[in-house]
């Protein structure tokens, strides 16, 4: 169901170039945005040639961008990006194409390691050091690392 019309079709596609210009976005974001401005199905399609044709919209491209995005600053592991990605409904392709280059080309396993070695110390005030592992291992799970590949870290 889309909203009242309120901008006609070149309105709408500025409107959408400048959104796409201000940071990187997926077509799931740009149909929703069309939709509040009360684009129709056949316009909404226009639309999203039209800047996918000028390169204002990209999907792997954003798929890359977000994934080493919530790495480098929110320092989430692939699970909780795998999800987020979803979320955006992007193809299960390019999702596990950006996973695969966060591997290759990010350091994944450092970041990983800085952050538990943060919680670590963090958790220093628990005596008993199978509680603060056990801690630190939910920590872990929720920032969305899988069990294998922090299990057999060591500390101290």
């Amino acid at each position: 169901m889309s909203a009242p019309r309120a901008y006609d079709l070149t309105q709408m596609l500025q409107k959408s170039e400048a959104f796409c210009a201000y940071q990187e976005r997926c077509s799931y974001e740009v149909i929703e945005k069309l939709k509040r401005m009360g684009a129709e199905d056949g316009e909404v399609l226009q639309v999203l040639n039209l800047l996918i044709d000028n390169k204002f919209l990209d999907d792997a491209r954003f798929a890359d961008a977000y994934a080493v995005g919530k790495l480098r600053i929110k320092h989430w592991g692939v699970n909780k990006i795998k999800q987020g990605l979803q979320l955006k409904r992007l193809n299960p392709e390019l999702i596990t194409k950006a996973i695969n280059n966060l591997y290759l080309q990010e350091d994944y396993f450092g970041i990983l390691r800085a952050v538990a070695e943060r919680k670590w110390h963090d958790l220093s005030k628990e005596k008993d050091p199978w509680i603060r592992k056990q801690k630190l291992f939910r920590f872990l799970v929720s920032r969305g690392f899988n069990y294998d590949e922090f299990s057999e870290l060591k500390f101290d």
